[in-house]
């Protein structure tokens, strides 16, 4: 075969176009890659600030040997859990007003910070009524993050593909989080009852990281701001209401029904609660996928395979079932969660949005607040078994079933 040689000048220019050409395609996947990872530095903020609301129930492990260690009672004990969650609600109010006029990016990292010093704080102190005060004072950074944490999502993208897998990573990180600092608190706790609250050490982790990856958006970017309440905000606040009042049934119960239906202890309602929540994570994940396939319908379609679940729990004869059914509730608060924030997109003007979500996320702490006061009152009107607080809890997701599908064709 001949060899074909080129004049110096015209190998010369074919080199320099080539290097040209290797260097534009590598600077532009350089470009794409970086571009890429921005993106998903808002996301990686949001399930890290997720994880953290999780954050007062930390020291459940530890309430025996914190009963010891202040020489208090169950009930005292349980106060510095459930606590900061009741201190948070005027304050996840508060926040939505907040947002219009600060920055998204200081609020949430005041907020972490916050946690991060009320959570660490008792660790030095020993008087009970201080780690209380602590413990409050704690609310009001879970409320910030209640309200704004949810809030990331429209306020970093745009409708589309993002914001879903925002939104459902956000719900997945907020059911999960719990098990990530009861894991830890429970192998703190072992050594010394006060190393428990060493636990918030992982609070300050996620804040630096979210202090150096999350962006600030400008006034031109700010995507939501807040003016008021509005009728659509506030009814998907009440929908919020009704599926946790009913959907929280199965943690607060489920410890007394299974020895009462001869299916075991505390090990296995552990089981239970453990399918519950790695259901909600799974689902919370692949909510992108869900939401495509759901859209407006996503609400109602949670309400259905949670009322589905409450029924498996009472009418399936084994623990599997059992299992099976909480896995179902679970799935469906990781559908309803996110579902009613992109109603509230949907339905709320933009400049409402923050507003509408506080309202959603104060309904969600009131629902889990008085679960039980609503559901085991109703339930022992028609007899003393506790599975009838199942069916009631199901019944009630019927009807926050019936109320979202006649309201959820309103768009805005």
């Amino acid at each position: 075969m001949q060899k074909v040689y080129l004049p110096a000048k015209t190998q010369f220019h074919l080199t320099t176009f080539i290097k040209k050409q290797v260097c534009k395609k590598r600077a532009c996947f350089l470009n794409h890659e970086e571009n890429h990872m921005k993106d998903l530095k808002p996301v990686i903020c949001v399930c890290l600030m997720s994880a953290m609301l999780m954050a007062s129930q930390a020291l459940s492990p530890g309430i025996s040997q914190l009963m010891v260690l202040y020489g208090a009672g169950e009930s005292a004990v349980s106060l510095s859990i459930t606590l900061p969650y009741l201190i948070a609600v005027p304050f996840a109010l508060i926040a939505g007003n907040l947002a219009e006029k600060y920055s998204l990016r200081g609020l949430l990292l005041s907020g972490g910070v916050l946690i991060c010093i009320t959570g660490l704080g008792p660790y030095f102190v020993t008087d009970f009524a201080a780690v209380l005060l602590m413990r409050g004072c704690m609310g009001i950074g879970l409320g910030l993050l209640f309200t704004l944490t949810p809030a990331m999502a429209p306020a970093y993208y745009p409708e589309g593909a993002m914001r879903n897998l925002t939104i459902g990573m956000q719900s997945a990180w907020a059911g999960s989080g719990g098990f990530v600092f009861n894991i830890l608190s429970g192998y703190l706790v072992r050594k010394k009852a006060q190393n428990i609250y060493l636990v918030y050490g992982l609070c300050v982790l996620f804040v630096v990281i979210v202090w150096i990856l999350l962006p600030t958006l400008t006034v031109g970017e700010k995507k939501e701001k807040c003016s008021g309440f509005k009728p659509d905000g506030l009814f998907t606040g009440f929908l919020t209401f009704l599926f946790l009042s009913a959907g929280m049934t199965i943690a607060l119960s489920v410890s007394v029904y299974l020895p009462e239906r001869g299916l075991g202890g505390s090990v296995e309602s552990g089981y239970v609660t453990s399918a519950y929540s790695a259901a909600a994570f799974i689902v919370g994940c692949l909510y992108i996928l869900f939401a495509k396939i759901l859209k407006e319908r996503a609400v109602t379609a949670a309400c259905l395979l949670a009322a589905l679940g409450m029924f498996l729990c009472v009418f399936g004869g084994n623990l599997p079932c059992i299992c099976i059914g909480s896995g179902m509730a679970g799935a469906g608060l990781s559908l309803f969660m996110p579902g009613c924030i992109n109603r509230i997109i949907c339905t709320v003007p933009a400049d409402d949005v923050s507003m509408s979500i506080a309202v959603m996320m104060v309904g969600s702490c009131l629902g889990q607040t008085f679960s039980g006061a609503i559901i085991n009152p109703v339930a022992s009107l028609f007899g003393s078994g506790i599975s009838i607080r199942f069916i009631v809890a199901a019944v009630l997701l019927l009807v926050t079933a019936l109320l979202s599908a006649v309201t959820s064709s309103k768009k805005r």
